[in-house]
C-alpha cells in the first residue's frame, strides 16, 4: 500500500506541474499521500516531495501572485505542508525500519 501512495504522490506532483491556479494546492494532497508512503514507496515519496518544492519555487508563478495578494500565510500553509509531510515521512520510515529490524 505504501508504495501505491509514493506512485500516486509522484503522479499527483508530475501533473501539478502543468496545471496554473489549481498546481500549487495540488502540493497538501501531495504531502498527504507521500507523508505515509514509508518503506517501499519511501524514494518516491521524497522525489515527490522535492519535485512539489521546485514547483513551487521555481516553476508556480500563481504561487508568487499568491504571496503578493493573500500576503505570508499562503506560502507558509503550502510550503509547511511539504516540509511536515517530509517530516512525517522520515518518522515513519525509520519506525518502519526498526520494526522490520
Amino acid at each position: 500500500m505504501q508504495q501505491g501512495l509514493g506512485i500516486a504522490a509522484l503522479a499527483m506532483a508530475i501533473i501539478a506541474v502543468f496545471i496554473p491556479v489549481v498546481g500549487p494546492w495540488l502540493t497538501i494532497v501531495v504531502a498527504a499521500l507521500a507523508a505515509f508512503a514509508y518503506g517501499p514507496g519511501f524514494a518516491m515519496a521524497i522525489a515527490s516531495i522535492v519535485l512539489n518544492f521546485i514547483n513551487l519555487i521555481f516553476m508556480s508563478p500563481s504561487f508568487w501572485v499568491g504571496t503578493g495578494v493573500t500576503g505570508k500565510i499562503v506560502p507558509i500553509l503550502l510550503l509547511g505542508a511539504s516540509a511536515a509531510a517530509i517530516v512525517i515521512l522520515i518518522m515513519s520510515n525509520n519506525k518502519h525500519k526498526e520494526s522490520t529490524d
